[in-house]
């Protein structure tokens, strides 16, 4: 065993690559603003112009290079302006976290290479210094991206506070200074002394750090989806509620409707003929064809539509259904009225906006398709093309409640273990659902 001497300052090239690795892990999980391809092109370009600037900072010491550093740091947070579909808010929140994890990687890396390099001579070589430093900082890389990517939906959703941002971005300033005692000229009880102890207490800082951060966000993960979960539950109680409000009133009229009938056939029996006879017809047939309107086959369905063909009326809104309402007998009462009862509120909401009123158009298909239900419900609008898994903005004041109808219907649909797509263009807002039929 040979003991060496060489530059143990870490090479910028290394802080520079793991430092944009780290930005490349959350940016491939997060939502994106522009398509893929167009995000690795940008941020192979981002590379060496980040690999220039750091290697400016590197030779620095001292404030200088903390200074440096905390540029440096802000330059990390240019891949998440740009390719990042999130809010500001997260953009510096995930920057932070990102900024740990590469320091993170990169500490650890050297400082397992310098350890052994710097006791056995054959490893102090360029092709074994690139063969630890990929095999020990990508593990590192690849497995934070491993773990993030577990709770990707709550990423995509989550709205971080501005004090969860504050705190993250406190705790890892305050584990970057830790970190760089080592590397200041002030004698403190936390400053290393030989080149070992420096490069141990900065491998520790950076993985507690870490960690700690990680689970720091493993909270908040938790809180969003117990959130989500108590908001869809509301909104599932909340829209069967509605349904049992409709199927009363319902009831109620179509009782009074059946009893008109009756008082309509005596009517006919006193008048004999004439213009009071042709109005007593035109009567009968508005009763008939109200009796005939919503009959699917399926009880839940046709409430529902019923109450809802009188919203349309109110608001000049033509609702045309084709439906089988008995290819939706083995759904839950309570999973039917969630799923329908949002879709078309959904809809009419959207179709309201439409300025021409022959605009206002609601369009409901619910068939059997080779062993699938198939669910299509197509609507009027005036807004921005959506596609894919998108949600669309809401057009209510209250921003809240943004998407939950949606995502209530979406949870639905995959309990079931079908799929849901929504899609606008040309006016149109086009909602998919498949769900597998299961034989008798």
């Amino acid at each position: 065993m040979t003991q060496l001497h060489f530059d143990t300052d870490i090479p910028f090239l290394w802080t520079a690559l793991f430092h944009w690795l780290s930005d490349l892990l959350f940016i491939t999980l997060l939502p994106k603003r522009m398509k893929r391809r167009w995000v690795t092109l940008l941020s192979l370009l981002l590379l060496p112009v980040q690999i220039a600037l750091y290697s400016v900072i590197a030779p620095l010491r001292g404030m200088a290079f903390n200074l440096g550093m905390t540029l440096f740091a802000g330059w990390t947070l240019v891949p998440f302006l740009f390719f990042s579909d999130i809010s500001l808010k997260n953009k510096v929140y995930y920057c932070a976290r990102a900024f740990i994890i590469g320091a993170s990687a990169v500490a650890f890396a050297w400082h397992i290479y310098w350890f052994y390099a710097s006791r056995f001579s054959f490893l102090y070589a360029p092709y074994w210094e690139i063969a630890v430093m990929l095999l020990l900082g990508g593990g590192i890389i690849m497995l934070c991206w491993g773990l993030e990517r577990r709770h990707r939906k709550e990423m995509r959703g989550m709205r971080v506070s501005i004090g969860n941002v504050l705190a993250a971005v406190g705790f890892a300033l305050f584990v970057y200074i830790l970190s760089s005692l080592s590397y200041t000229l002030l004698d403190t009880p936390f400053t290393a002394k030989s080149q070992g102890q420096i490069f141990l207490t900065r491998t520790i800082v950076y993985l507690g750090g870490m960690s700690f951060l990680f689970a720091f966000h493993l909270h908040l993960c938790d809180l969003y989806a117990r959130t989500e979960r108590d908001t869809l539950q509301h909104i599932l109680d909340q829209q069967y509620e509605n349904y049992r409000v409709r199927q009363e009133t319902n009831e109620l009229i179509h009782q009074k409707y059946h009893d008109l009938k009756h008082q309509i056939a005596l009517l006919r029996s006193e008048v004999g003929s004439g213009q009071k006879l042709e109005y007593l017809d035109r009567m009968e047939q508005d009763i008939r064809a109200f009796e005939a309107q919503n009959k699917t086959g399926n009880e839940v369905l046709d409430t529902i539509l019923t109450g809802k063909s009188l919203d349309c009326q109110q608001h000049g809104i033509t609702m045309t259904v084709v439906a089988d309402g008995h290819a939706l007998d083995f759904m839950d009462v309570m999973d039917l009225s969630a799923l329908f009862g949002n879709a078309i509120d959904n809809a009419i909401e959207a179709a309201c906006q439409v300025r021409e009123p022959e605009q206002r158009l609601v369009l409901l298909s619910v068939s059997r398709q080779k062993g699938f239900l198939s669910i299509r419900l197509k609507n009027r609008y005036e807004a921005t093309p959506v596609n894919g898994d998108t949600l669309p903005q809401t057009t209510k004041r209250d921003k809240r409640y943004h998407g939950y109808g949606l995502k209530s219907m979406q949870a639905t649909v995959e309990k079931y273990g079908g799929s849901f797509s929504i899609n606008g263009a040309d006016g149109w807002f086009d909602l998919a659902i498949l769900i597998p039929l299961q034989a008798d």
